[in-house]
């Protein structure tokens, strides 16, 4: 299985963060989490959207990092996952998360340790007070696979569900819920199978 549709970000990570196929490991650790920043994008006159000084766009930042965080438990151990820390009851995103949790624990599909999830914050704007929108660039190489059970005592070595390399730059939302930050939307700009995005 490769992954070949546009599913979201959150669905992709580990492969993917919200997905079309794929899974993450229930125990074992989604290989590395590469976090970079950069300065956020400059803001037009007039525009609803403003450029978060630094200890808001700090704080969005590090509130960004914590959701990947519990998005990457969630795959280490779907059937405990608690997605309403992650994303805003009653959206999309929310919606996706949890029929990928439900999917992966009823096709026993989890990620090895095998390769890793970067991804770049590449601006970070307020939308109100309690609404932000964060620009991120990802790539996930995690290797997705099926565990098999031992035979006589014998482990035997997983099925390769998905090896392939996913990229892509989202546009999230972020509101404020239940005194959090928490996922409310994305919003692909690109977005490729086998190349690295954020290689530039």
């Amino acid at each position: 299985m490769r992954r070949g549709c546009w599913a979201g970000v959150a669905v992709m990570i580990g492969s993917s963060l919200v997905g079309c196929g794929g899974g993450e490991s229930a125990r074992s650790p989604i290989g590395e989490i590469a976090r970079e920043t950069t300065v956020p994008f400059d803001s037009s006159p007039g525009a609803t959207e403003v450029v978060a000084d630094t200890p808001i766009r700090e704080g969005i930042e590090g509130a960004f990092a914590n959701l990947i965080d519990r998005r990457v438990e969630c795959g280490r151990s779907p059937k405990d996952c608690d997605v309403d820390r992650i994303a805003v009851p009653g959206t999309d995103v929310h919606r996706k998360l949890v029929d990928l949790m439900n999917e992966r624990v009823a096709n026993h599909v989890v990620a090895s340790t095998t390769g890793s999830l970067r991804y770049r914050i590449e601006s970070v704007s307020m939308v109100g007070a309690e609404a932000a929108a964060i620009r991120v660039c990802f790539t996930d190489d995690t290797v997705l696979v099926q565990p098999m059970p031992p035979v006589a005592d014998e482990l035997l070595p997983p099925i390769v569900v998905d090896d392939s390399l996913f990229s892509a730059r989202t546009d999230w939302d972020l509101r404020w819920h239940d005194g959090e930050w928490r996922w409310a939307d994305e919003h692909p700009i690109n977005w490729t199978v086998g190349e690295d995005l954020c290689a530039a």
